[in-house]
């Protein structure tokens, strides 16, 4: 009789065990869900309110929003320039249209 009643109690502390097990895991998936940040979400919200026209990017060194000339220099670096930067650069820096 009491092998029986130790076997039940082993038996209750392992569905106890069970069900804290199964509640803890559905509220962190609860967290996780929440953690995810759709970009269709995030793209509206960040356009800023000047309309970019397609095919002008904002400049490396003015930021202004021009048609640009993507250039990279001896380091890899790669810089997208309007006509006016390029000018003032001049042969100040050796650059490479890409």
């Amino acid at each position: 009789m009491t092998v029986w009643l130790i076997v039940f109690i082993i038996l209750l502390l392992i569905g106890a065990a069970w069900i804290a097990i199964a509640i803890t895991k559905s509220s962190n998936s609860v967290r996780r869900r929440s953690n995810v940040i759709h970009l269709s979400q995030r793209r509206s919200s960040s356009i800023d309110s000047n309309i970019i026209a397609p095919g002008n990017q904002k400049c490396s060194r003015c930021n202004q929003v021009k048609k640009l000339i993507f250039y990279s220099n001896d380091g890899g670096h790669v810089a997208g320039l309007c006509k006016e930067c390029r000018k003032d650069i001049g042969d100040k820096q050796e650059l490479y249209p890409i």
